[in-house]
């Protein structure tokens, strides 16, 4: 009996493995064999741009700088004391050429000018006097000249007369004497007239001298009002009424409303791109003030090129001429602006976005839902954009989207932007 309780413990568990196994087994040949399903290839959603070809200008940006391309120094040509300014006198006003900005006090230089005239008036009448006079002289020379003809025909007659012994010794002596009293009168009256000249050159040059010393001082009185000698915009003023002003001191600075110049920097490079058609010097610019939301553009022209390579940038300082400017505009000296400078022209090239292209020689064409790599040559980048001169062709669809597991053969759907 023993034997038999302990022969059941060693056989139940293999009696309950067999049961299970046997359940096992009935499951597996009996439950439903399921229906295999077709996974579904994973496409990638991208936007793609059909190519064409034109010709296409671009144009280089850059960063600049207004700079004043013409200044004057307003400073005092007289000295004395500010008794006026201007209406709208101060640092940023606008100003007309020939606008009176100061003027100073003119009382001194009015009775200088007045002195000057009163002495020129005197020189000039002594030199009408001389010159009067010396006609009066000139005037009596021929008669002076003529008497001494006919003494030199008498004397002649005379001396024949004598050689007959028709006349006395004494009365041809005494034509001898007339004679020489009428060629006397011919000298004294020659050195009149050639002393009288020497002193209308004298008066003539103290003429000239008064004249001159009037023109100063008229000068002096139109110094007195300092005028605007262009259009422009005042900066760094220095003057106040009632100061006392000396010559020469500097009142403040004018900057020219028609030379604002907007410098910028072009790398050498890109420099070298740019001229390789045609020469910068000459060609015209767009330049664009940026504040907050408002843009304002302006036309310009580049007028020079540093000769100097920029020995840390290792490019060209340009300067463009802005055009068509009024004393509305926002611009001043200091002021920041993008340049937009046009390249030459491109023939028969594809403009994509600089997205489309991977590296610098290849991107990626739509063909049957599929991506293919096409190999391409870069014509020049144009900011956001690059053309492409060959690779592509008409009607190809080019790939703009950018993912991590794009390659060849990654199927795709072209998607509207």
């Amino acid at each position: 009996m023993a034997f038999w309780q302990q022969y059941k413990r060693g056989i139940l568990p293999f009696l309950i493995l067999a049961v299970a196994i046997a359940i096992f087994v009935v499951l597996e040949l009996t439950k439903p064999t399921p229906a295999l399903q077709e996974v579904e290839e994973r496409f990638w959603p991208i936007t793609a741009q059909t190519v064409s070809f034109s010709d296409v200008r671009p144009s280089f940006q850059s960063f600049g700088e207004i700079r004043a391309g013409r200044d004057a120094e307003l400073r005092a040509q007289v000295s004395g004391q500010v008794v006026s300014l201007h209406d709208r006198l101060g640092d940023g006003a606008s100003v007309h050429a020939g606008e009176v900005l100061v003027v100073i006090d003119d009382f001194d230089y009015v009775a200088t000018r007045t002195e000057r005239e009163a002495d020129l008036a005197e020189t000039q009448a002594k030199l009408v006097e001389l010159q009067t006079v010396l006609a009066g002289e000139e005037k009596l020379l021929p008669g002076d000249k003529n008497q001494v003809a006919i003494a030199s025909r008498e004397l002649e007659r005379q001396r024949k007369l004598l050689k007959r012994k028709a006349v006395s010794k004494k009365a041809y002596d005494d034509a001898q004497s007339q004679l020489s009293d009428r060629k006397q009168n011919v000298l004294v009256r020659e050195q009149t007239i050639a002393r009288l000249n020497t002193q209308i050159i004298q008066a003539q040059s103290a003429v000239q001298k008064a004249e001159t010393a009037l023109s100063k001082a008229q000068r002096d009185v139109e110094d007195t009002q300092l005028k605007a000698p262009f259009d422009g915009f005042l900066s760094d003023l220095d003057v106040s009424e009632g100061k006392q002003v000396s010559t020469s001191d500097r009142l403040g600075r004018l900057i020219s409303l028609e030379k604002l110049e907007a410098s910028f920097h072009i790398p050498e490079a890109d420099y070298a791109r740019l001229t390789r058609k045609e020469p910068l010097s000459g060609r015209k610019v767009q330049i664009t003030l940026q504040r907050g939301e408002t843009t304002n553009q302006y036309d310009g022209t580049i007028v020079r090129i540093d000769a100097r390579v920029d020995a840390q940038t290792g490019g060209r300082k340009v300067f463009a001429a802005l055009s068509g400017l009024t004393l509305q505009t926002d611009l001043r000296p200091g002021v920041f602006v993008g340049v937009s400078v046009p390249d030459a022209l491109y023939e028969n090239v594809v403009r994509l976005p600089a997205r489309a292209l991977h590296g610098t020689d290849h991107v990626y064409v739509v063909h049957e839902g599929r991506l293919q790599k096409r190999m391409v040559t870069l014509a020049v980048r144009d900011g956001d954009h690059v053309l492409i001169s060959d690779g592509l062709s008409a009607g190809d669809m080019v790939a703009i989207t950018r993912f991590a597991q794009m390659g060849p053969g990654i199927k795709v759907k072209v998607v509207a932007p």
